[in-house]
């Protein structure tokens, strides 16, 4: 039986633009159906791709209004809980938890005691059932087992008793997944379900949406990237641009027809990943990479504790000045925490753990946390969430050009005085053509490879000694966009450190050196640096 029909409508997203025929679509999307998958119907699981693809995620949802009005209908969903039988998960917007500032969720190990922890309404198993304060809805109950049910999927039964923001990004999106599913929806409706996703994690989703799926008999749309893999369970393909739906139907002969029509894109994608593929990383012992003649960053037998947890134990790293690196790890293994502890945002990193150009940083020692940003440009999943919606674009980019504010500070606008330093007008130069269609536009019009280059481009516009990528790139349709951003770092920051976090290989710039946490109870990491390749 269907789930969802539409037939020969347009849509439009405000009903103020219904008047003036403001089609989120300028061609009718004539027919598209769901069903449910217990039936033995191939209409059932869906991915959608292609630089529209959202809008028809928010259509699928409910999110746009049809024209005419029985252009789209739920046969079986009863409109007074409609919201709840439906479920749209977007993860390139902010996680729907509260817009705290970035130290926040290493501040509240800091008050929290391990009894208290464990009691917290806001701990993530609250979370997930509503019994939080984030959450309006009625707790649900965890009598029949279907919570554990969740959690087992989407491996949250070591995370329950977690303040849930503390969470690393992939565990956040694990969480908010679970969630969506608490209530049971028969149409589940996810943009971008693995960005930040470990590999092994990333399959453990996968698999888990299509148990769960089958288990609620429901239908399932999922957003991808035209160069994302597409799950094996997935039947139909659909791919849509400004004038709406243009290729839908089985996997096979659907992915020949997008293959067609970005020849271009994946041309460079699979350049991209031979090139990829041609380079080598040896491992090589903790001594060597640590014989450093001039090391901007040193970590020196650190140790670093949460809830009486061993998050970095005896970790010792020295990081050359101008070197490149990727920091490699599953979902909370610490990779985001060593990040944290360079940017002063964990306030364990005043605790004598780290030295900065030689010098041990601790309380009283003349540092301030506006000091140590004014040397960091960094663009993270927790930056991306915290910057005002009707924020000028480019208001963004000069931001990063005021000193004294931090990097998580976007309030002040920069004022010209004078030219801009050199760095910054080489840089503004070098993408003036991605940047002229944004003078005018706001954040939250922007397309997210846009709001993206927008956060790079604030990072790397005050030239920083400190250049900090965490999922900088990840989402970004925009292949080659990424790669001139990418070839602007290795070309024009050639004295600049760079420490990326990616779990897509062609989504981190080229580096020369890798450490690797692997997450264990002893918390061992191990290093690996480049020996051939591009």
């Amino acid at each position: 039986m269907s789930l969802l029909k539409i037939r020969n409508a347009l849509f439009v997203a405000e009903t103020r633009k219904l008047a003036a025929h403001k089609y989120v679509f300028s061609n009718p999307i004539q027919k598209f159906d769901i069903e449910e998958p217990n039936t033995g119907s191939k209409k059932a699981f869906f991915a959608i791709t292609g630089p529209e693809k959202s809008n028809l995620l928010n259509i699928i949802a409910a999110k746009y209004i049809p024209e005419p009005p029985l252009g789209r209908v739920y046969p079986q969903f009863n409109d007074i809980h409609r919201s709840d039988q439906i479920q749209h998960l977007n993860f390139r917007e902010n996680s729907g938890l509260d817009k705290v500032h970035m130290a926040a969720r290493y501040e509240s190990y800091s008050y929290k005691g391990v009894l208290e922890m464990k009691d917290d309404v806001n701990s993530v198993i609250n979370y997930v059932t509503g019994a939080n304060n984030y959450n309006s809805n009625t707790a649900v109950s965890q009598e029949d087992g279907y919570v554990e049910k969740l959690c087992d999927y989407f491996n949250l039964n070591h995370l329950r008793n977690k303040w849930i923001n503390s969470l690393s990004n992939g565990q956040m999106r694990r969480a908010r997944i679970s969630k969506a599913l608490i209530n049971k929806p028969r149409l589940i409706v996810i943009d971008d379900p693995f960005l930040g996703l470990d590999p092994q994690a990333t399959k453990k989703v996968s698999d888990s949406l299509r148990r769960i799926a089958l288990e609620l008999n429901a239908g399932v749309v999922l957003g991808l990237r035209v160069q994302d893999p597409v799950p094996e369970w997935i039947d139909n393909l659909g791919y849509v641009d400004e004038s709406g739906l243009t290729v839908c139907g089985p996997k096979v002969t659907a992915s020949e027809a997008i293959v067609e029509k970005h020849k271009d894109v994946l041309m460079l994608h699979k350049r991209r990943q031979a090139e990829s593929a041609r380079i080598a990383f040896k491992e090589v012992a903790p001594g060597a990479v640590n014989e450093v003649v001039d090391p901007i960053v040193e970590f020196n037998k650190a140790f670093v504790k949460y809830r009486g947890l061993d998050v970095l134990k005896d970790f010792t790293w020295k990081i050359q000045r101008g070197s490149r690196w990727r920091i490699l790890g599953e979902n909370g293994s610490g990779k985001t925490t060593i990040l944290s502890l360079i940017t002063a945002d964990h306030p364990q990193s005043w605790r004598s753990v780290i030295s900065i150009d030689g010098k041990l940083r601790k309380t009283g020692q003349g540092v301030s946390y506006f000091d140590v940003n004014n040397r960091i440009g960094i663009s993270s999943p927790e930056l991306h969430a915290t910057v005002p919606p009707r924020a000028k674009a480019l208001d963004v980019v000069y931001n990063g050009l005021v000193r004294d504010i931090g990097n998580s500070n976007f309030k002040f606008i920069y004022k010209h005085k004078g030219p801009l330093p050199d760095e910054a007008q080489k840089l503004l130069q070098e993408f003036a053509q991605e940047l002229a269609p944004l003078e005018h536009k706001r954040f939250f019009e922007l397309s997210v490879s846009q709001q993206k280059l927008v956060l790079f481009l604030r990072a790397a516009i005050k030239n920083p000694d400190i250049l900090i990528l965490d999922e900088a790139f990840s989402c970004m349709d925009e292949e080659a966009l990424m790669h001139k951003c990418h070839n602007y770092i290795a070309s024009n920051m050639k004295t600049t450190t760079v420490l990326a976090i990616g779990h897509i290989d062609w989504e981190v710039p080229a580096h020369e050196h890798v450490i690797k946490l692997h997450g264990d109870s002893s918390r061992q990491y191990s290093f690996a640096t480049k020996t051939t390749g591009p």
